[in-house]
């Protein structure tokens, strides 16, 4: 193993381990200040996905639908939150979960019922794309000595 793929790894490892903490710490956050357990919020991510597709395929520009993806998504929590999650704030946590992991499954049904069951794609703009490069490991020759 060389110790360029080395050091890649490691960094996986490391980006891997912080979007987990994050996670988890986002989760405990939410829940340790809000008391409420709320399943659904990868929903509002998927909603400004869509949105984001479906408006720079529209338009034919990223940034519009960047811009459309944070506005439909704040407009999906905004509404889930006078709806919804108002009413449970007081309610048992099992009650919080039931919910919310029903409006995983109405969030999902209806993006198929909009969008339709096929994939999205979206157009990476020039600025954003490409890779990122690792400065190269010096490589060292070893000689065996006899």
């Amino acid at each position: 193993m060389s110790l360029t793929l080395f050091i890649e790894q490691i960094l996986n490892g490391l980006q891997f381990g912080v979007m987990l903490f994050l996670m988890a710490a986002g989760l405990t956050l939410i829940f340790g200040v809000m008391g409420l357990i709320n399943l659904a919020h990868g929903s509002l991510f998927m909603v400004g996905a869509f949105a984001c597709a479906a408006v720079a395929a529209a338009t034919g520009s990223f940034w519009l639908g960047l811009i459309a993806s944070l506005a439909a998504a704040a407009a999906a929590g905004a509404l889930v939150e006078i709806l919804v999650i108002r009413r449970l704030y007081e309610r048992d946590h099992l009650d919080q979960v039931l919910a919310t992991f029903a409006l995983i499954l109405i969030f999902s049904e209806g993006t198929r019922w909009v969008f339709g069951s096929f994939p999205l794609y979206l157009d990476i703009p020039q600025l954003l794309s490409g890779a990122v490069h690792l400065p190269a490991a010096r490589s060292t020759q070893y000689t065996v000595s006899r």
